[in-house]
């Protein structure tokens, strides 16, 4: 009779991890094709409306969203790979404590700015 494979240790807690880093790859390439969408769109515009180079100044704020955006996604894709990698090494010594403060800080973060652009649209 065979014995069973060993299985290595933490393989949900790995499989899981990749799921999470997986779900921010998603959402970074979201956000930078959101960003490059505005800065297309904007540019459109100003074609569509053939502005006048002097008031093209009025569109730039949009053009800036949208580089924003770009970079807002490439920032979300550097902070979850650093954390993916983290999160592996503290799995692997055992030692993986949830990071409940920055989870409660991001949270509110994001409710504040939602709130302050709901304010802005009103």
């Amino acid at each position: 009779m065979e014995s069973p494979q060993a299985k290595p240790q933490h393989i949900s807690d790995h499989l899981a991890n990749e799921r999470t880093i997986l779900a921010w790859i998603r959402t970074s390439i979201s956000v930078i094709a959101l960003g490059v969408a505005i800065n297309r769109f904007s540019l459109f515009l100003m074609e569509f409306y053939r502005i006048e180079p002097q008031a093209r100044a009025a569109n730039r704020h949009a053009e800036a969203v949208g580089i924003g955006l770009v970079v807002l996604g490439l920032l979300i894709m550097c902070g979850a790979i650093w954390h993916y990698l983290h999160v592996a090494n503290s799995i692997d010594s055992q030692t993986y404590r949830a990071p409940r403060l920055v989870m409660a800080l991001t949270s509110l973060a994001v409710v504040a700015v939602g709130g302050a652009i709901l304010i802005w649209l009103f």
